[in-house]
């Protein structure tokens, strides 16, 4: 009964994660919709992109890392010892974090010129100048990103899920002011759009973290014995956690020396993915992991597989149909999303075609960053590295070659089969350690999302070409799409989809 209530209680706040992640993707997405109508995809958007990238990048990694770190460890020691304990471990981490990314941020600013050489190859002459002074006031916001990123994990294990997710609506309010002010007096200024960004969005933390009664120390222990055990499993997990920002620093590398727009062009398709994958996968992930983390704290190793079957099945549900939907409707969601001002018709169809590559990559990604996170409930960060190497290197192996087969296309494909090849070889492994994740119920379940996600496909694609006959694409994609959502759940029911009645149930106790 208790572990019923459990689930149910998990079920609920990925839901409500997910509409509130909801909410703050479409402001990511109306920030992208602003860049294309100020800039298009020229010289200034991949500018923009690039800047955007860099600190961004080293704070998705730390968050990845201490997340993953450092939510076991808090468990362990609120568990062990107390919560006093637990908080000054918090403390010591996030001065030291404070520290190491102050230095990382003034290392950067001084090599700015060739970070910039590293994420973009082809940038030359003015657009690699100006590139270098975004990057430079940009990384001043890295030690904000950092040490907030750790009081993000807090909240999350205080279950304060949602303003936890809220601070990306406000970066993105205040980078969207930045783009229409720099596109009237100058593009220098969307650097300090970025910066301002950045730093801001924390602010809402405030008086969450003091309401859960910490009390910060301004001491610092580099001995701490929690802080060594960190020490010994972050690197590994900052590897394993950054693979999706590092495949993507690749394939926009190798774009920067195709032609102009290409970044941009490559970055509004990644967005759209990311757009699902920060929905639904995020949502679930932050949700379950702390739940996840205390069953491998206890070595509850049949629990943990249970809670992460769950979480698989709800991630898929909602994924499968989500990039079938990507696949079909690319070029619609694309012309829908971002036409308009500089953002032209042939820049529509070149980032379609990089979408409907990237789509079937998101399934991927959602089973490894759920599985992978079976080995940091106890302190496996091995595994995910290992990993992690492998998916990088066939990145690389097949970017290279694909690029001057397909030219943008291929780096697009070239990551989607890096990340199903990572999906595949991470199952196998999460089997050997805890059992078969997929069992004979969850195996059947799967198998009645696809047929239904299958179904809806086929019947949305046919509606979309019979009402584009004498209705305009927007209503006819936004009409496609109602239908697909209905028709979707109409198959699961009569499919007699576990998943969909116990969301049914649900609704129905609540009357």
């Amino acid at each position: 009964m208790i572990q019923l209530v459990g689930k149910e209680v998990i079920m609920k706040t990925s839901y409500i994660l997910m509409l509130v992640t909801i909410i703050s993707k479409i402001f990511g997405l109306a920030r992208e919709k602003a860049l294309a109508h100020f800039f298009g995809a020229g010289m200034v958007a991949d500018v923009f992109l690039v800047a955007f990238q860099i600190p961004m990048t080293f704070t998705n990694v730390i968050t990845g890392a201490t997340a993953n770190g450092y939510i076991p460890i808090y468990n362990e020691i609120a568990e062990k010892e107390s919560y006093k304990k637990a908080d000054d471990f918090t403390a010591n981490l996030s001065n030291i974090v404070f520290i190491f990314t102050f230095i990382i941020s003034i290392v950067g600013i001084i090599f700015a010129k060739d970070l910039v050489n590293l994420m973009a190859i082809g940038f030359k002459g003015e657009k690699l100048e100006l590139a270098t002074f975004m990057t430079k006031v940009s990384l001043l916001s890295l030690c904000a990103t950092s040490v907030f990123s750790i009081f993000k994990a807090y909240l999350q294990i205080k279950k304060n899920f949602i303003v936890s997710v809220c601070h990306a609506i406000i970066m993105n309010l205040i980078i969207i002011a930045s783009m229409a002010f720099a596109y009237k007096v100058g593009a220098e200024y969307l650097a300090w759009g970025i910066l301002a960004g950045f730093v801001c969005q924390y602010l809402i933390f405030l008086p969450y973290i003091k309401k859960n009664g910490y009390r910060h120390s301004f001491k610092i222990n580099l001995r701490e014995d929690n802080f060594l055990n960190l020490m010994k499993i972050i690197l590994p997990v900052l590897i394993s956690t950054s693979v999706i920002e590092l495949n993507f620093i690749i394939s926009k590398s190798l774009a920067s020396d195709l032609f102009s727009g290409a970044i941009s062009s490559l970055n509004y398709a990644y967005k759209l993915q990311s757009f699902v994958t920060g929905i639904v996968v995020t949502s679930i992930v932050t949700a379950v992991y702390p739940q996840m983390a205390k069953y491998g704290v206890k070595k509850d190793f049949k629990g943990l597989k249970e809670e992460t079957g769950d979480a698989l099945l709800t991630m898929a549900i909602l994924v499968i149909p989500a990039s079938l939907g990507l696949f079909i409707f690319s070029g619609p969601i694309v012309r829908l999303l971002f036409l308009g001002g500089a953002f032209l018709e042939k820049d529509v169809t070149l980032t379609a075609t990089v979408l409907s590559f990237y789509a079937f990559g998101i399934i991927a990604i959602g089973f490894r960053e759920i599985i992978s996170r079976v080995f940091y409930t106890f302190m496996d960060a091995k595994t995910p590295v290992i990993n992690s190497v492998i998916m990088v290197a066939i990145n690389i192996a097949l970017s290279l070659v694909l690029v001057k087969l397909m030219g943008i296309e291929g780096l697009a494909l070239a990551t989607t089969i890096s990340f199903i090849i990572g999906a595949l070889l991470i199952t196998l492994s999460a089997g050997l350690k805890i059992g078969n994740l997929f069992t004979k119920r969850t195996s059947k379940e799967l198998l009645k999302i696809i047929i239904a996600s299958g179904l809806m496909g086929l019947l949305s694609k046919i509606a979309f070409e019979f009402l584009g006959g004498f209705l305009g694409q927007a209503i006819s994609l936004l009409l496609s799409i109602a239908l697909a959502g209905f028709v979707y759940l109409l198959a699961l029911i009569v499919l007699k989809s576990e998943e969909v009645y116990s969301i049914i149930n649900k609704l129905k106790n609540r009357r």
